[in-house]
C-alpha cells in the first residue's frame, strides 16, 4: 500500500509577489516539521534558531542557505509555510526538490485569489 502523498502550494503571500510555500494540515503537524528540517538539512540548509510562540500556538524555525535565510512556521490549524521574502531562490528550489520527490503532490493555484481586494 502506498503512503499517500503530503499536498502543497507554491503560490504568492497575500498582497505580495514573493512566493510561499504552504503544505496542507497533516496528522501530526509537528513530527511533519521535524521531518521537513531533516530533509532541507539534507539539502544543505541549517537550523539557525526556533521559536515557540505558544500564546499563538505557532513554531517559527530559521533556516540559512548559502542564498539566504527561509522561515518555516507551524501554526495553530497544522498547516506549515515555508516563507522567504528575500530568498525566492530557495524556494524555487524547495519545489523543485518536493516535485523530485515521491512523497510530495504540488497543487496548482490561482495566483489571482492572493491579490488583495481594495
Amino acid at each position: 500500500m502506498m503512503r499517500p502523498k503530503h499536498r502543497y502550494k507554491v503560490r504568492p503571500g497575500y498582497g505580495t509577489k514573493n512566493l510561499l510555500i504552504e503544505f496542507n494540515p497533516v496528522e501530526d503537524s509537528e513530527y511533519f516539521l521535524f521531518e521537513l528540517m531533516k530533509m532541507l538539512s539534507l539539502f544543505g540548509f541549517e537550523q539557525q534558531g526556533k521559536i515557540d510562540l505558544w500564546m499563538n500556538d505557532e513554531i517559527l524555525v530559521t533556516m540559512r542557505s548559502i542564498n539566504g535565510c527561509i522561515t518555516l512556521s507551524l501554526d495553530v490549524y497544522g498547516i506549515i509555510f515555508i516563507l522567504a521574502n528575500n530568498n525566492q531562490t530557495d524556494i524555487l528550489r524547495i519545489d523543485g526538490m518536493l516535485q523530485s520527490s515521491k512523497g510530495f503532490e504540488k497543487e496548482e493555484v490561482d495566483f489571482t485569489t492572493y491579490r488583495m481586494r481594495l
